[in-house]
Parts: structure tokens; sequence; C-alpha cells
């Protein structure tokens, strides 16, 4: 039985005014297809076939079989489910045609980011250009690929705007151990405009902040599952920083309404940003938690002894802008307080099926 939050999201996400009937009889490719982001658009895809008898059918391309059959467990009988295990480093071979490619494999976690920088960093190049290949050589309608606000890069200075839209040039240090991820995001972004340029591919690009959903696995090393593990658990918060640094927290319906949007009416070898309107600091984001928590009255402390092999984002106090996305029609529907409730409403929701 799908999770009653969960629903509810998919049933928001199909009533978006957006023109699904072009997905009619298609074949959609996802990569990272049991990720947190992507695997709610395999679960729209599979929804809009239930509610507008779409016939979409999802080739799912995952790392782990076993991670994938798990989250869509409630879909195992789906024959227009297909789920196959694949490195995206190595070239994928498929027979079908596909009309879409959504392209979201790679590691997004900071707890891989010390562990395994090289796969880290080869995952989203190699990973990436294989997409592009594939999409090159089936003439797919459209391919969205997953990038990351984080390729504005750190160091912000005076001089640099207090929001940063899609023309922002940032600054990255190649040689800083947590480059691996955004570095790998910026040459995935240069590859797809190459491949706009070269083969006319109409691949579309979008800039993911901070995004949080339901039923997130808690050992995801991000802040949010951090945040919700300790309020399930009935645990205080303890910060790893002061909490200053500010993050645009945005609720994964509002995400995926703008992922098909840009999928739909983006311009090719164009980024957009996908972000919350309003930023959060992580002592804010962490006090909201503790107060919404279920049992309640939780506090926020700041550990003295940080975490082994964690690796501090840079502060970031800049604002990221969505003009650009909100002149495709987009409009976000959710406040961060409202997102975070339907979250842990949904753990709430799981104990109880």
């Amino acid at each position: 039985m799908r999770n009653r939050i969960v629903e509810q999201d998919l049933r928001e996400i199909a009533a978006e005014r957006l023109p699904w009937e072009r997905l009619q009889d298609a074949m959609v490719l996802v990569t990272g297809a049991s990720g947190i982001l992507a695997s709610y658009v395999v679960e729209t895809l599979l929804y809009l076939n239930e509610t507008r008898h779409l016939n979409v059918r999802v080739l799912a391309i995952v790392r782990s079989l076993q991670k994938a059959r798990h989250r869509f467990a409630h879909y195992e009988r789906r024959a227009e489910l297909i789920i196959r295990s694949h490195d995206m480093r190595e070239p994928l071979f498929v027979e079908e045609p596909i009309d879409y490619i959504i392209h979201a494999a790679g590691q997004a976690s900071p707890k891989f980011y010390g562990k395994d920088p090289v796969g880290t960093i080869e995952g989203h190049i190699l990973g990436t250009r294989n997409s592009l290949l594939l999409a090159w050589e089936k003439g797919v309608k459209s391919m969205l690929q997953f990038s990351s606000c984080d390729s504005y890069g750190e160091g912000f200075s005076n001089e640099d705007p207090d929001t940063l839209d899609e023309s922002f040039v940032g600054r990255l240090d190649p040689l800083a151990d947590r480059s691996c991820y955004p570095m790998g995001k910026v040459a995935s972004e240069s590859l797809c405009r190459a491949y706009v340029l070269a083969h006319n591919v109409p691949v579309k690009i979008v800039r993911i902040a901070h995004t949080y959903a339901p039923l997130m696995p808690l050992d995801d090393g991000r802040v949010f599952a951090d945040f919700i593990g300790n309020a399930l658990r009935e645990e205080d918060i303890a910060l790893n920083s002061d909490g200053s640094a500010e993050r645009p927290m945005l609720y994964i319906a509002d995400a995926v309404r703008a992922y098909f949007r840009v999928l739909f009416f983006g311009k090719s070898g164009e980024a957009y940003n996908v972000a919350a309107e309003e930023n959060t600091s992580i002592y804010a984001f962490a006090k909201l938690v503790a107060r919404l928590a279920p049992c309640g009255g939780l506090h926020v402390t700041v550990k003295k002894e940080k975490r082994k092999g964690y690796l501090q984002a840079p502060k970031k106090q800049v604002k990221i802008s969505i003009r650009k996305l909100q002149s495709l029609g987009y409009r976000q529907a959710h406040t961060l307080v409202d997102g975070m409730r339907r979250v842990l409403q949904s753990y709430e929701e799981k104990e109880n099926e």
C-alpha cells in the first residue's frame, strides 16, 4: 500500500498544468532511479499511468537491485516498470526506443565525498557522457540533467551579488577535498552544452538545491536525514557547526513539478535553478525539526567533536534565484514548516502500515 503522504504528493504533482499527454506511450529512461529525487520521478510516471492512462514505460537504471526492489516494492507487479542494474560509468546499451531521459545518477550525499572521491567525480562525468551518447543515438525528445547549485562554488565576496542567477560564474578550488562533487557537476554541465552545440541533443539542466522528501533513508548523511532521524529517535539535535550557514530547502513535490516543467519547456543547453524561494539557517531548521518532532521538547546543541570523515560544506549566505524557473510558469506551493510536517507524518504513516 502506498504511503498516504506520498499519495498526496503524487496527486498534487499530477494535477500540475503540464502537457502530460506528450508522455503517451513513451519510454522514459531514469538513471539513479532509486535515489531520493529520481524515485519520486519514477513514482510520478507510474501514477500518471494510473490516473491518466498514458501507458508510459519506465526503464529504471540503478546501482543496487536490492535497494531498488525495496524502494519500488509497491510496484513489483507493474509491467511498465523495468529495473536494470548498471554502473553508469560504463557505456549503456538499450535496444528499445527511448523518448525521454532523466539523468539523476551520481553520488550526492556528503558521506561519499571523503570515502569515495574518485567514484563521486567519475560517476558524474562519465555517467553524463554515457547518458548523452544514448540520447544522441536514440534521438530523444528531451533529456533532463540533474546538476547542483554547488556548481556556483564557494568563497563568495562582497562584490558578488546577494542572489545568484544562472548567469553567475562561481569559484571552485579543484584541489579542495570536497571538490569531487561540484567539479563533477560543472564538468557534466559543460558536456551537456557541448552535445547541444555539436549534435543538437535536447538536454536541459536543473541546478538542484537542498531538497527533502518523505521516507528519506535516515542513513543518507545529509542534514535533513540526520535531523529527522534524531526527531524520530527522540534525541536532541547536535550540530556539526554553529548552524549559521543558510540553505534554500525545497520540498520534493515542488521540486518534481519543477523538473517536469523544465523537461517540457526548458531551452536546450541551458540551466534552471530549482530551490526554495527563501533561505533557512541550519540552526533554524534544527529548531523547527525539534519543535515538530512527534515527542516534542527536543533541544539543539553544537558538537564539541566533529564526526569522523565529515567534510563541512562552505557557509553560504547568498540566495538562489528561481526567476528563470518561474518564467516557465513554476510556483512554489509548500513552506518549510508544511513540508517538514508532511515528512515527519510520512514516517508515522509507515509505522502504522
